[in-house]
């Protein structure tokens, strides 16, 4: 017996309220630690940026990959076992305060704090000024009874919005671990592969918009959708805030920069070229040298170059800043007019033909839909529980005299000087 209490009493606490704040705050907390140790690198990254204990600390108990670690997920999990449990243990009641008048005569029982009223008041017109407006009338024991229920539905607020939460995370978590996210980028012309499908997104076509100040107003990308064959699926463009959809996924203008084609001589005669994307290393003949485009400034301000900068988003003056590697160790780094040759050893570089690449993301969520179903179901009941605030009021009549008992579920002690308020005014105390 005494185990069987045991388990009751561990059930029960899942289901209250204490139990999911205090889960709550220790997910914020482990949170924390996601968000201050840098998360997804390699085991090496830690061993050698913390000391050998911390090291092993972060790696034992899977901080550099929290939010996917396993005691993560089952934190998360008891959240929401939590919420589900306290929703289920107080739908019923709450459905039925939300639609149905309590039984008066119950109600009536339980009442001790009344204000007594002037018996020879106007009942209609003091029901429609603390603005109730009609109100029902019942006669028990000897009693006349004039109530009215007002804005009930407001009780589901709090109610559809542990709901809605349960839904967004339950949405978050389908996302997280049975959709995927990916980001590609390129140049018009190039065609770039997915490694999560067999589709190929093709750029036909990109462009930057900029106001006046510079500043972007729009990027635009026009793309064709191949399947595994190379055969078009479907053309359509993606911009910010209008992403190109198709099949199940979505693709998302997502950023920008500058790329320049990189030609690699040796010994004066043409030995490689490729797309070099800003930031990327170009490393070739067994790594012996290799080419970094640190930067790129299309209209290079040439007023102060110890501080290079642009003066504007379009190519007038194209620079850039390079970092040159030979046997591994870096031996020149400077800024270099598009087209000037980079000469060391054996070795020229010349970049030529700058233009801006496009960086999509592509993403299959498959728990989007349901997470706009929990944010419509969270805004209604944010709208229910902060603009309908239940409230009642009663007017018991007997043997000649009248008793009014009125409440508000919510700021109840504004509510009742409002009243006292009004009742001075109409002159019934």
């Amino acid at each position: 017996m005494k185990n069987d209490n045991i388990i009751k009493r561990i059930f029960k606490s899942f289901y209250t309220m204490k139990f999911g704040i205090i889960l709550l705050i220790v997910i914020a907390l482990v949170s924390l630690i996601g968000t201050v140790i840098p998360q997804g690198n390699d085991p090496t990254f830690y061993r050698q940026g913390y000391s050998p204990l911390m090291a092993e600390v972060i790696l034992a108990f899977n901080f550099d990959n929290l939010f996917f670690s396993k005691w993560y997920i089952f934190l998360t999990g008891l959240l929401l076992v939590n919420l589900f449990l306290c929703s289920i243990n107080r739908a019923r009641p709450i459905i039925k305060a939300s639609f149905k008048d309590p039984d008066i005569s119950k109600k009536i029982k339980n009442l001790d704090k009344f204000i007594e009223i002037k018996s020879e008041s106007n009942d209609e017109k003091l029901f429609k000024d603390l603005g109730f407006g009609t109100f029902k009338e019942e006669e028990i024991d000897g009693k006349k009874i004039r109530y009215k229920f007002s804005n009930k539905i407001g009780h589901l607020g709090s109610w559809l919005t542990h709901l809605s939460i349960i839904i967004i995370i339950l949405s978050f978590g389908c996302g997280r671990y049975l959709g995927f996210d990916e980001y590609v980028y390129g140049v018009p012309g190039e065609t770039l592969e997915l490694e999560n499908s067999d589709y190929q997104i093709k750029i036909d076509n990109y462009n930057v918009l900029f106001r006046e100040d510079f500043t972007v107003e729009q990027y635009i990308t026009e793309m064709t959708i191949l399947d595994k064959d190379g055969k078009s699926v479907k053309e359509g463009t993606s911009m910010v805030n209008h992403p190109l959809r198709f099949d199940k996924f979505s693709v998302y203008q997502n950023s920008t920069g500058w790329a320049v084609d990189a030609l690699l001589f040796k010994d004066k005669k043409s030995y490689k070229e490729k797309i070099l994307y800003n930031s990327e290393v170009f490393v070739e003949d067994d790594k012996k040298i290799a080419l970094q485009l640190v930067d790129f400034y299309p209209d290079f301000d040439s007023a102060n170059p110890t501080k290079p900068k642009t003066k504007s988003p379009f190519l007038k003056h194209p620079v850039a800043l390079y970092a040159l590697f030979y046997d591994g160790e870096r031996v020149d780094m400077g800024l270099n007019h598009v087209g000037d040759p980079i000469e060391w050893e054996e070795y020229t570089f010349v970049l030529e033909n700058p233009k801006m690449f496009t960086l999509l993301q592509v993403a299959d969520d498959p728990g989007t839909s349901f997470a706009l179903v929990g944010g419509a179901i969270l805004l209604v009941g944010l709208f229910l529980a902060f603009y309908m605030n239940p409230k009642e009021m009663i007017v018991i009549e007997e043997n000649g005299r009248k008793r009014l008992f009125v409440k508000q579920a919510k700021n109840d002690k504004i509510f009742e000087r409002k009243i006292e308020k009004i009742l001075e005014e109409m002159e019934l105390r």
